[in-house]
C-alpha cells in the first residue's frame, strides 16, 4: 500500500490505473489528441508521464508524485522518465526501448530487452535505477503550481480527449 498525504494507494490501483491510461493512449488519434504524439511509445516518455501525473492528481489530489529524468551514464543521449507515487515507480513507454533500433541505443539496455509496456514497481526492486542515471527530480502536486498555466490547459485538453474515448466505447 502507498500512503500519499492523507490517502493510501494499493499498488494494484496504481497499475490499473497506469493499463487504463496505456490503453487509452493506445486507441486514441495521436492527430486530434493533445500531447501525444504519433510514434508512440517511442519519444514519449515525459509527456505522457504528464498525462499520468494529471490523472493521479484528478484522483488523489493530496498526493505529491516525482518525476525523475534519467539519462544512460556513458551516453547521455539516451533518457527516460518515469514517475513515482510514494515509493512506487510507474513507467508506461518503457516498450520504447523494443523498438528503438539497436545502432541508437547501447548493449545494456538491449540486455535487459524484452521491456513491458508498464512497469510498476517499489523504487528499491525497480531496473530504471540500473539503467539510467538521475538527471534530474520534478515534484508535482495538486493545481501544479509550478507549471506553466498555458501547459496545464493542455495536459487537461489531452486528459478530457483521451478519457472520453472511454465513454464512447
Amino acid at each position: 500500500m502507498c500512503k500519499g498525504g492523507n490517502v493510501s494507494i494499493e499498488r494494484n490501483v496504481i497499475l490499473n490505473e497506469a493499463i487504463r491510461f496505456r490503453k487509452l493512449i493506445q486507441s486514441c488519434d495521436p492527430e486530434a489528441t493533445e500531447l501525444v504524439i504519433d510514434d508512440f511509445p517511442v519519444m514519449s516518455c515525459k509527456l505522457t508521464s504528464m498525462i499520468l501525473v494529471y490523472h493521479f492528481l484528478k484522483l488523489y489530489p493530496d498526493i505529491e508524485i516525482i518525476g525523475v529524468g534519467g539519462a544512460r551514464p556513458d551516453n547521455c543521449s539516451i533518457t527516460h522518465y518515469w514517475i513515482e507515487i510514494e515509493g512506487m515507480v510507474i513507467d508506461i513507454t518503457g516498450d520504447q526501448y523494443n523498438l528503438i533500433d539497436d545502432d541508437e541505443l547501447d548493449d545494456f539496455i538491449i540486455s535487459f530487452r524484452p521491456y513491458s509496456p508498464i512497469h510498476v514497481a517499489k523504487i528499491e526492486s525497480s531496473f530504471l535505477y540500473d539503467l539510467f542515471k538521475v538527471s534530474y527530480v520534478e515534484k508535482f502536486t495538486k493545481g501544479f503550481p509550478d507549471i506553466s498555466e498555458s501547459f496545464v490547459e493542455k495536459l487537461e485538453c489531452s486528459y478530457l480527449q483521451l478519457t472520453s474515448l472511454e465513454k464512447c466505447t
